[in-house]
Order: C-alpha cells, then sequence, then structure tokens
C-alpha cells in the first residue's frame, strides 16, 4: 500500500507512504473522486462516524476507508483531522491538553487526554473571513491583530461588528485585502478564543496546520501566554497515515 488521501470536498491531498521525503500532492476534483482517483487509504469522506471519547482511529480498520469522529453535543464531526490527530498521538503520546487545527474554512480545537479524543469544538472562522473578504485568515501588522484580538477577546460581541469595520476599510480607505484579512482574523479569533477559553485556559496547546492559516492562532496564543507549539502539519498526516495503514485487518 502505498497511498493515501485526505479528501476536503473539491481536492484530494495524496501522500506516498513509500517515500517519506515526498511532498504531498494537490488534484483537484471538482466532481468527486472515483474508484480510478481513489488512494488504498482515504479520510475525509461521509464513513459512519465513531462516537466520542474514542481514539483517534480504530484498533483495526477492515478497509481503506477512516472513519471521522463525532461528538453528538455540539455537533461536531471531523473532516479527515482524525488521521492529523492520531499522528500527533503516536509521536507525542504523553501529551495531555487541546490540539488546534486551523484550516481554510473551519478551525478545530480537540481535547486530548490518555490517548483519547475526549470532546471538540469546530468554528467557521475561515469561512467567514474569507467570504466577507474575499482572502482567509492571515496575519499582517502583529501589534493591531494583538489589539483587535484583546478588544474582542473583551467585547467577543463586537467580532461581527469589527468584520464589517475590515470591510468597509477596504473598500471606503484603500485598505489592502490582506490587512483587512488580518484585522478580521484577529476579531474572529479573539471571539473564539473567548469561547474556548474553558478548553485553552492552564492547557499546553500544539497547533496542526498549514503556516498560512496558523500564523494568526499562534501570535493569538502567544499573547494570552499558553504554552503553544507549533507541528508540521504535513508529518502529523504523514504519521496518521502509517499508524492506519499498520492497522487494517488481514
Amino acid at each position: 500500500m502505498t497511498e493515501a488521501g485526505l479528501w476536503t470536498g473539491t481536492e484530494l491531498r495524496l501522500w506516498d507512504l513509500n517515500h517519506p521525503k515526498a511532498a504531498p500532492q494537490t488534484v483537484s476534483l471538482p466532481d468527486g473522486f472515483s474508484e480510478e482517483t481513489s488512494p488504498n487509504l482515504i479520510a475525509g469522506t461521509h464513513a459512519a462516524p465513531r462516537p466520542l471519547p474514542c481514539t483517534a482511529l480504530p484498533e483495526t480498520l477492515a478497509s481503506g476507508t477512516i472513519p471521522p469522529l463525532m461528538q453528538a453535543n455540539p455537533l461536531t464531526v471531523t473532516r479527515g483531522e482524525e488521521v492529523a490527530m492520531a499522528g500527533f498521538i503516536a509521536l507525542n503520546p504523553k501529551f495531555d491538553g487541546i490540539l488546534c487545527l486551523p484550516g481554510a474554512q473551519s478551525t478545530l480545537w480537540a481535547h486530548v487526554s490518555a490517548e483519547e479524543i475526549v470532546s471538540m469544538r469546530r468554528f467557521l472562522t475561515g469561512a467567514m473571513v474569507s467570504g466577507a473578504l474575499g482572502e482567509g485568515p492571515t496575519l499582517t501588522d502583529e501589534d493591531a491583530f494583538k489589539d483587535t484580538l484583546s478588544d474582542t477577546m473583551s467585547r467577543p460581541e463586537n467580532a461581527a461588528l469589527r468584520l464589517a469595520s475590515a470591510q468597509a476599510e477596504m473598500s471606503q480607505n484603500g485598505m489592502s485585502k490582506a490587512e483587512a484579512a488580518s484585522r478580521a482574523s484577529a476579531a474572529l479569533i479573539g471571539a473564539e478564543l473567548a469561547a474556548t477559553r474553558v478548553y485553552w485556559l492552564g492547557q499546553s496547546v500544539a497547533i496542526i496546520g498549514a503556516p498560512l492559516p496558523s500564523a494568526p492562532y499562534l501570535l493569538a496564543l502567544e499573547s494570552q501566554f499558553v504554552p503553544v507549539v507549533l507541528t508540521d502539519e504535513t508529518e502529523m498526516y504523514r504519521a496518521g497515515f502509517q499508524l492506519a495503514r499498520d492497522r487494517i485487518s488481514g
């Protein structure tokens, strides 16, 4: 078995597990994937989910389809992140704390204890920023970011107001799209941190994500004096897929 894939809904990210130094490849599949394009191992599908609390991966897999994880209240389902979380836990078996997985559309927070995923929360922060401004979460001016973050953490009800203000600054005052997205990211991440305070307060946090969406979360958490580490997303997914490959029965 050589190929593993993460289905995002429009794209398929592919890892060659026999070549650990090879970078993952992305294939655009707007009409979905077929048997011809489906890899040996795949995550991010609508397979029957496993309820929390549980390990990120089952002890055995009957096929190459990796089941997502599900929390009943608030209803939260992973979209392939279970693979990255399994890889992180395999590489850091003594970790007890919070995983933060920022993406282009949403951010997943997961509580890890005794090598199990205990609970989860998902926030559509990326989708809101990109929907309003045409650009995903990013970080430009660190001082302006921290000011907006602090204000919104204190008054999270102002998050939507801040988002509208960033949109107006871009259209009326010539603010760059990147700067407006940074201000909007700060506001929405501030509201997100206020909502997840019981998760990260007094906990160690590991961020698993691509550099661009991870940067504002790293600065936001560091500004709150949270012990936080930034991991290599590709390495976490590769480790998780390798673990899943070893668990296929038969």
